[in-house]
């Protein structure tokens, strides 16, 4: 049973087709332009989601999100992207990547999720090429994962000083 006013979640309802509507018009795109304010809508989302972080962890694991790409005739295309920085050493970036067609080049969004450190790692994150979109969902999961990975991280650290409590019969 939801506790949240019906016209709160109403709203939410109708902001969120709205939102998707205006991404659909440019998501289904592949051309520079389309996919570049793609890639500002992104941006603006990982915004949102970090400051709602911050409202929960306060400074306890910091977190933060690269400048917003910019374009401009001296940029290179292949260089417009941003990162979202959770703990040490823990992030997701968001990046234009070129796919040459046959008749010509197309563009897409990829994100890249990493761990960096010990055995850190990176891997490509979605959406699925066939029938995925960018939703503020998916992008909110991905970040999700990363916080995940960090509070992960931070309960590895403490294994080794529990551990030694038990051995010591604590």
């Amino acid at each position: 049973m939801s506790t949240e006013p019906f016209v709160n979640r109403v709203q939410a309802l109708r902001d969120s087709w709205v939102e998707r509507r205006q991404v659909e018009s440019i998501a289904g795109a592949h051309d520079f332009a389309s996919q570049f304010q793609l890639l500002q809508t992104l941006h603006r989302w990982a915004e949102h989601a970090v400051v709602e972080i911050r409202s929960v962890y306060g400074d306890g694991v910091p977190v933060s999100v690269t400048p917003c790409p910019q374009a401009s005739p001296f940029s290179r295309p292949d260089e417009a992207g941003f990162s979202v920085l959770v703990g040490q050493g823990y992030g997701v970036t968001f990046s234009l990547q070129r796919r040459q067609r046959a008749n010509a080049p197309s563009w897409m969004i990829a994100a890249t999720v990493a761990a960096h450190g010990s055995g850190g790692s990176a891997v490509a994150a979605g959406p699925e090429r066939r029938n995925g979109r960018w939703t503020r969902t998916r992008v909110e999961d991905l970040l999700l994962s990363v916080l995940g990975a960090h509070e992960r991280s931070l309960a590895e650290a403490d294994a080794p000083f529990a551990e030694s409590l038990t051995s010591r019969g604590a």
